[in-house]
């Protein structure tokens, strides 16, 4: 007769072993020294869909702090070590943040030295004893990641993905370097781990989650899972503690690490999404006699993917003094593919709108701006052309609020900007009561009678413009920042400059299309005020 003790002990046997046929290399495993999670036993499973069809399994634990990211990752490296051909390397984006405690590394070295497994300091591996062989890496330069061209790993793990400002790194090593040989079962897995917010956030939040197309405005779907994991899954830390801490920090941040929200933002410095208020219809885009446009093109020459980007920003002001921006195009292409998109973009835009090109420096910024110039002027579009510059006129400096703690070139070129469209949310009455003198003045007044101020047409391209803007300096790119510091100074440069709208007479013979600064200037009996 079988005694409780044994039928108990028969009963864990069996969950056992169910347990390893969907999750194998846990159950004994000495370099897990505890049960995972259900969140993380479910990233530990995810390979099992695939792991016979030579795809990389692709996935992203955690969201909030506090949820065993770090453990997660270790777990899944450790899980098959015990094939002799086994290979993974786990990353973190600078050394420094390799190396602090209770980080990945430091977590690594209390599992693994203790149970034999031997630690090459210089080289930063552990050897396992049936010599599968786990590194540790860091990837801080942007090419870094071309180091490992020649590497062969069957698992990559990325801890604080968000860190890396682009995907290039994870594509790079995280896919095109994991590959096993053609008699090894071995799954092929790249994991990452992180919290909302960073310099990634976005990419990370569209591969993962899904997002929104900037082209079509359709909805994306997540091209991998998203296993979340919080605080309050994990039994293994002071919960208490952890979250009283959080709760000194701002607010956004406090909702991205303790809830891992990832539609929570820091507020940017230099331009936040509620300074430009409301979005404006584009149904009731100004009418060119009430305004003048520019689309200004900061240019860049390249497809690399961790290259800066071509951007143009198409931007009005009112005659009013409010300006507003119409529509943002950004994208990576050769020299030759960039102009013929800029001369596209100018036709969509028509000939009413000046085409703006900032001059690199060097001869060669020259050359390519009379080129470019040339073949637009041969299609009837008006160019203007100026180098990037920090010197503000008397009047600039005069209504700039706020500056720069050091004046690097484009935060410089940013103040200005950042100024007009802080002054514009105050004198709309929008945020907390200010002390400056033109609090309010515009409140409640329509777009067309407001002074001041930069506002935003809406468009299906808003959504990934305000995430770049809004971590400007310290995003990932600034190429539409200085596309929209550009049409700023620009429209600073050539103001409107009437008051009231002008009626035209009917033998005023313009074109409707024509730019204003082109328009013969009429006699005083052809204009009725």
């Amino acid at each position: 007769m079988i005694s409780p003790a044994e039928r108990e002990a028969e009963g864990r046997e069996r969950l056992l072993a169910a347990y390893d046929e969907l999750i194998p290399g846990v159950v004994g495993n000495p370099y897990i020294p505890h049960w995972p999670l259900p969140a993380q036993s479910a990233l530990l499973g995810l390979h099992k869909g695939g792991a016979s069809s030579g795809r990389v399994t692709q996935a992203l634990y955690g969201g909030a702090a506090g949820g065993g990211k770090s453990d997660a990752l270790l777990m899944a490296a450790a899980q098959f070590v015990q094939e002799p051909n086994y290979a993974g390397i786990c990353f973190r984006r600078t050394i420094t943040d390799l190396q602090q405690p209770g980080a990945l590394l430091d977590r690594a070295m209390e599992w693994w030295v203790p149970a034999g497994v031997h630690w090459n300091g210089s080289s930063r591996i552990f050897t396992f004893p049936s010599g599968s062989k786990i590194a540790f890496a860091y990837l801080s330069k942007p090419n870094d990641h071309l180091n490992y061209q020649g590497a062969e790993y069957q698992y990559t793990a990325w801890d604080e993905l968000t860190q890396w400002p682009t995907a290039a790194p994870y594509k790079w090593v995280g896919i095109s370097r994991v590959r096993r040989g053609a008699n090894t079962g071995i799954p092929l897995r790249t994991y990452a781990a992180s919290n909302p917010g960073g310099p990634g956030h976005d990419w990370v939040k569209r591969m993962f989650m899904g997002g929104t197309c900037p082209d079509t405005g359709a909805d994306l779907p997540p091209e991998h899972p998203y296993i979340p994991a919080r605080i309050r899954d994990n039994p293994y830390i002071d919960q208490e503690a952890y979250v009283e801490g959080l709760m000194d920090l701002h607010p956004t941040v406090r909702e991205q690490l303790l809830n891992g929200d990832w539609s929570a933002r820091e507020p940017g410095d230099y331009f936040r999404a509620e300074w430009f208020g409301p979005l404006l219809d584009p149904a009731h885009i100004w009418a060119m006699a009430d305004c003048i446009r520019v689309r200004w093109w900061d240019l860049a020459a390249s497809e690399k993917e961790t290259a800066a980007k071509t951007a143009g920003v198409r931007m009005a002001r009112h005659r009013s003094g409010v300006r507003a921006i119409e529509h943002c195009r950004s994208f990576r292409a050769t020299p030759g593919k960039r102009d013929d998109l800029i001369i596209q973009t100018a036709q969509a835009d028509g000939p009413s709108v000046v085409v703006g090109l900032e001059i690199e420096p060097g001869s060669g910024g020259i050359a390519q701006f009379h080129a470019l110039e040339t073949r637009l002027k041969a299609q009837g579009f008006r160019v203007s052309g100026a180098r990037p510059t920090v010197i503000h006129g008397d009047r600039e400096r005069q209504l700039i609020t706020r500056g720069s703690e050091r004046m690097a070139a484009k935060q410089g070129r940013a103040d200005p900007v950042a100024s007009c469209l802080e002054r514009g949310y105050q004198r709309r009455g929008e945020g907390p009561r200010s002390s400056a003198p033109w609090w309010g003045l515009d409140e409640r007044k329509p777009v067309a009678e407001q002074k001041d101020g930069l506002r935003l047409f809406s468009g299906p391209w808003v959504a990934d413009f305000l995430s770049i803007v809004e971590g400007f300096p310290d995003g990932a790119t600034c190429d539409e920042v200085d596309a929209v510091s550009g049409a700023w100074a620009y429209l600073e440069a050539h103001p409107f400059g009437l008051r009231t709208p002008a009626r035209r007479s009917v033998a005023a013979a313009t074109s409707a299309e024509a730019h204003p600064d082109d328009r013969p200037t009429p006699s005083k009996d052809s204009w009725r005020l």
